[in-house]
């Protein structure tokens, strides 16, 4: 479950290189190569960034509250990040109710943000994700889902985070299910793979671990 530091290092390397690279992105799960706008360099009143943050990034995104941020925005606390699409029926909802439970096995959760992330921008919007958070009776002090503005940027963070995915002809998406946790520097401390609306408990082990740093 934990994954390691020298693969989170190579993982964030990749994107930051794609993310800088401008290159034209295909269809295939493993491509990464749109481009993003690059992080700001940290000043005196931004803190440095480990190497292995993915807060580096800089991937702008918008929430179902249609307000842009970046995952560098909820430094100071961990954040469990994963990725969907408003009109998946299969593993999506699983997913969704997943960390639900997770959130409610920590007791609630102290200081933990949950972030979904769309992969699907032409379809998802502001407006549709606020109505599948109302649906799923998310609570909005902690959950955000959100979009990114294209294909790049949505390719760039799948990539950061090892969630690999493809387009098909019928619309629908095929994506590997993961779920990670981010420490409050943006480090990734542990994820998991797990497709069951019952919480991981070693994941949820995890998660409490890095909410008592």
């Amino acid at each position: 479950m934990n994954i390691t530091k020298p693969l989170r290092q190579v993982a964030l390397a990749a994107a930051l290189l794609t993310a800088a690279s401008c290159a034209s992105t295909t269809a295939t799960a493993a491509d990464t190569s749109a481009a993003v706008k690059p992080a700001k360099v940290a000043t005196a009143a931004t803190p440095e960034l480990p190497g292995a943050s993915l807060y580096q990034l800089g991937t702008v995104l918008t929430d179902d509250s249609d307000h842009r941020f970046t995952l560098r925005d909820l430094t100071g606390t961990p954040v469990l990040v994963t990725m969907f699409y408003g009109d998946c029926h299969a593993a999506c909802p699983i997913i969704i109710e997943t960390v639900k439970r997770t959130v409610a096995a920590l007791g609630g959760g102290g200081p933990l943000r949950v972030v979904l992330v769309s992969l699907d921008p032409q379809h998802d919007t502001p407006a549709s994700l606020s109505m599948l958070a109302r649906k799923h009776e998310l609570d909005p002090a902690r959950f955000r889902l959100a979009v990114a503005a294209d294909d790049g940027a949505t390719r760039t963070l799948a990539a950061a985070l090892n969630i690999k995915y493809r387009k098909l002809a019928n619309g629908e998406i095929n994506h590997t299910t993961r779920l990670v946790l981010l420490d409050a520097a943006g480090v990734t401390r542990a994820a998991s793979t797990r497709l069951d609306v019952n919480p991981d408990p070693e994941f949820v082990k995890h998660i409490a671990s890095v909410i008592k740093e």
